[in-house]
């Protein structure tokens, strides 16, 4: 942990907690994390432990597990609709209107 920052550590100490908090199925608060970190003699700033714990809160933890890590998950409904829209074809431009003459269209005219 030699080439860790100071803030790298605090944020890998506070995911810690969490997932042992989780492991041992105790609600994850702030609280019980500062007193992991406390414990454990690990310097941390308690917004840092509230951003996560909100992440947290929005994210079950044990879906982040079994999925890797990744955050946010698509539904196939929300796929199927995107393509949808994306096959839906565009309107045709209009076309010009029939009042101009070949001769406009040609040059006919221009200095009549």
């Amino acid at each position: 942990m030699e080439n860790l920052s100071q803030e790298q550590i605090t944020e890998k100490a506070i995911i810690y907690s969490a997932l042992m908090l989780h492991d041992d199925e105790i609600k994850v608060t702030s609280e019980k994390i500062q007193n992991v970190l406390k414990s454990a003699n690990i310097q941390f700033e308690s917004y840092m432990v509230d951003m996560y714990v909100r992440f947290f809160e929005n994210n079950e933890i044990g879906n982040l597990i079994s999925s890797g890590g990744s955050v946010g998950t698509v539904s196939t409904e929300t796929v199927t609709a995107d393509k949808e829209e994306e096959e839906e074809p565009e309107p045709e431009p209009e076309p010009e209107s029939e009042s101009e003459s070949d001769d406009d269209m040609f040059g006919g005219g221009l200095f009549d």
